[in-house]
């Protein structure tokens, strides 16, 4: 039921750790079981028996493991727990002098390497193997050539294999972002070919069409007063039929420049079906109009800020609302993370959004939170100001 618990305890942070909770919970039983059996038959082991008091750092082993599966603890908290964790192992090896007490730093070596690089994962396996064999030194066991060789070997075993999966987790996140940019730009390169073409398309009809049947109009305007009268009314009626020409050319015309504006929609849904985590949820107000050059700055925005709910926040959710503001369009990037990158940092992302948004004539406001997460505020002004 422990492992249970644990699984329901909330949303997981890594791909396997709902496996390593079954597997953590599983060997704590499976290990301190020869012990607990040794306890209640009143047998000795390696010539020692079992005090009442090895229960104590026993169950404090298993529930520190236990606490540490909890999503989203803080660094100096999870690291306080495997200082806790490698303690109450050293203690039951001091009142139960057993180099197979050892056994218990393996699930310690897991939890230190799925949370740091491989150089500090495996100092911290030399650290706690260093602190059991002190432990097991003042018995004077002669086991600790076992602790020094499979002990060792097989945490190190773990560490390689939580570091290939740390790995395999990173490489997702970057294949991930790069197909949700490559598709965010195929997005906004297709709607500014459309764009492109739809004033292409206006401009001739306005300029080809509309000078000719204007001069049609003015041509027959002058044969009006000049023929004869009973050449009058043909003349009066094709004159009425080039004006209902030229009426629908500018109907038409009228119609593209209003499909000239970016579906900014489109595109920020698309970035939201290109990521399988966080969940995006896409919320744009049908009065919004932006150009290709807005709708780029706020879609590097969003992308930004998914990218922070996935490699910093861990988010469970983000959520994207576009909204018009004043004289102006509105971006608000929120998510339910517990971490963000620093704005001062050097090549930060929000450095560039900053930048693209000021630009523009716009403003850009980043907020965080223990517990309103990481969000992110870009304004554009209706009309992008002209550079001299």
């Amino acid at each position: 039921m422990l492992w249970h618990i644990a699984l329901m305890s909330g949303p997981l942070r890594l791909k396997h750790h709902w496996m390593f909770c079954i597997a953590a919970m599983a060997l704590w039983m499976f290990w301190g079981w020869p012990v607990v059996r040794a306890y209640m038959a009143g047998a000795a082991i390696r010539d020692a028996h079992v005090p009442e008091l090895w229960f104590v750092p026993f169950t404090l082993f298993g529930a520190s493991v236990l606490v540490a599966m909890i999503p989203r603890l803080r660094p100096s908290v999870f690291w306080s727990l495997l200082f806790v964790q490698v303690a109450a192992v050293a203690a039951m090896a001091a009142f139960v002098p057993w180099a197979g007490m050892s056994t218990f730093l393996v699930i310690v070596a897991w939890q230190a390497a799925m949370a740091t690089g491989a150089v500090k994962a495996v100092s911290w396996v030399a650290f706690q193997t260093l602190v059991i064999v002190i432990a097991l030194a003042q018995a004077l066991n002669p086991d600790l050539c076992w602790v020094i060789g499979e002990s060792v070997a097989l945490q190190l075993l773990l560490v390689f294999a939580a570091q290939a999966l740390r790995r395999e987790a990173q490489t997702g996140r970057a294949l991930a972002q790069t197909n949700r940019e490559l598709r965010s730009a195929q997005a906004i390169i297709a709607n500014n070919v459309r764009s492109a073409e739809r004033l292409r398309i206006s401009r001739e009809l306005h300029d080809a069409w509309g000078h000719e049947l204007t001069a049609l109009g003015l041509q027959l305007e002058i044969a009006s007063h000049t023929d004869a009268v009973r050449a009058k009314d043909h003349v009066t009626q094709a004159k009425g039929l080039a004006s209902a020409l030229l009426t629908k050319v500018r109907d038409v015309v009228s119609t593209l420049g209003e499909a000239e504006r970016c579906d900014l929609k489109e595109a920020l849904e698309t970035l939201a079906h290109s990521v399988p985590r966080p969940a995006i949820h896409v919320n744009v107000s049908p009065g919004v109009q932006v150009t290709p050059d807005q709708a780029h700055a706020l879609m590097r925005c969003a992308q930004e800020a998914v990218t922070n709910a996935m490699r910093h926040a861990e988010a469970a959710n983000l959520w994207l609302q576009v909204t018009p503001d004043g004289e102006g369009v509105r971006l608000v990037a929120r998510d339910d993370g517990h971490a963000a990158p620093a704005a001062s940092a050097a090549g930060s992302g929000l450095i560039g959004m900053r930048e693209r948004v000021e630009s523009l004539g716009g403003k850009l406001a980043v907020r965080t939170g223990a517990d309103a997460g990481f969000t992110v505020d870009a304004w554009l002004p209706s009309r992008t100001p002209q550079t001299a």
